[in-house]
C-alpha cells in the first residue's frame, strides 16, 4: 500500500476516537462508529493510503493500526468483498466430503486404510481429520512417527494413481538435529510405504527447499533424511525457497508495475525480481 499522508500517533482507542469523512453528498459522517473493534483495543496509528485492489484497481482508503491488528476501510469504492451478492445453491461446507473423496480414488484397499486418529486434530493440527495410511502401520504407530517430524506431520497419503497404485506422500522435516538423531519407527515406516508401493525399489524424497536451506535448519532441530538412516531411499532437493523469500520477490514484481512502469529497463527490471525463477522451480 502506498501512503497518501503522514501518520499520527494516538494513545486513544477507537471507542473514543472521531473520525470525520465527507462523503459524496457533502455528508459529514464518523467513520469510527463502523470501525469493529474489541474490549481494550487501542488506536496505535491511523493514515490515508492507496490500496491496490485486483478487481476495482486503486482504491483510497484509510488504514487503522491497533495493537490488535491493521484494518482497512475504503474512503470511496466498497471493497469487493463486501459488495459481491453471488448465491450459491449448495452449502460451502458439505462440498467436499473427504471419505467419498477417497473412496474415487479407490481407497481404501488391502493396501492402504484410512485413519481417524486425527479426528479432533490432536495429533496434527494442521492436517485433516481423516488420514490415509499404509494398512500395515497402526495408530500406536503413527503417534510415535509424528513425534518426529515437524509439528507432528508425519507422511501420509495425498494421492494415488488409478492404474498403477503408486502414491504420492506428504510430511514435514525430519527432527533429526546437529546430532543427528534417528528414529527407528520413522525409518521402518517409510520402509513400509517403500513396499507397500510395489515393485517400487526405492522411495523417491523430494524436499522443496534448497540444500542449504535444510542443513542450516539442523541448527533449531530440523533437518533432512540421510542416506545412512533411510536406506532404500533417494533424496533430492527442489530449490524452491520459502514464502519470505517469495513474498519479497513479488513485492519487488509490484514495485516496477506500480505506479510506473520503465519499459526501457523493463527486461533487467524484471530479472532482478527473481520472480520468474521462483515460478519456474515452482512447477518444474
Amino acid at each position: 500500500m502506498a501512503s497518501a499522508s503522514a501518520s499520527k500517533y494516538n494513545s486513544h482507542s477507537l471507542e473514543n476516537e472521531s473520525i470525520k469523512k465527507v462523503s459524496q453528498d457533502g455528508v459529514s459522517q464518523d467513520v469510527s462508529e463502523t470501525v469493529p473493534r474489541l474490549p481494550g483495543e487501542l488506536l496505535i496509528t491511523e493514515k490515508e493510503v492507496i490500496y491496490i485492489c485486483p478487481f476495482n484497481g486503486p482504491i483510497k482508503g484509510r488504514v487503522y493500526i491497533t495493537n490488535y491488528r491493521l484494518y482497512l476501510r475504503s474512503l470511496e469504492t466498497p471493497l469487493f468483498a463486501f459488495v459481491n451478492e453471488e448465491k450459491f445453491n449448495v452449502d460451502g461446507w458439505t462440498v467436499y466430503n473427504p471419505v467419498e473423496e477417497y473412496r474415487r480414488q479407490g481407497l481404501p484397499n488391502h493396501h492402504w486404510r484410512i485413519s481417524f486418529i486425527n479426528k479432533c486434530y490432536e495429533l496434527c493440527e494442521t492436517y485433516p481429520a481423516l488420514l490415509v495410511v499404509p494398512y500395515r502401520t497402526s495408530d500406536d504407530d503413527l503417534r510415535r512417527i509424528a513425534t518426529f517430524r515437524s509439528r507432528n506431520r508425519l507422511p501420509v497419503l495425498s494421492w494415488i494413481h488409478p492404474e498403477n497404485k503408486m502414491v504420492i506422500m506428504r510430511c514435514s522435516q525430519p527432527l533429526v538435529g546437529m546430532s543427528g538423531k534417528r528414529n527407528k519407527d520413522d525409518e521402518k515406516y517409510l520402509d513400509v510405504i517403500r513396499e507397500t508401493n510395489k515393485p517400487t525399489f526405492k522411495v523417491m524424497i523430494y524436499d522443496a527447499r534448497p540444500s542449504v536451506n535444510a542443513v542450516a535448519n539442523k541448527a533449531t532441530g530440523g533437518g533432512y533424511e540421510s542416506d545412512d538412516a533411510y536406506q532404500n531411499s533417494e533424496l533430492s532437493f527442489l530449490d524452491i525457497h520459502n514464502i519470505h523469500v517469495m513474498r519479497e520477490s513479488l513485492k519487488k514484481v509490484k514495485d516496477i508495475v506500480y505506479p510506473n512502469i520503465e519499459e526501457s529497463h523493463w527486461l533487467s527490471s524484471l530479472e532482478s525480481t527473481h520472480w520468474l525463477e521462483h515460478i519456474k522451480a515452482s512447477i518444474l
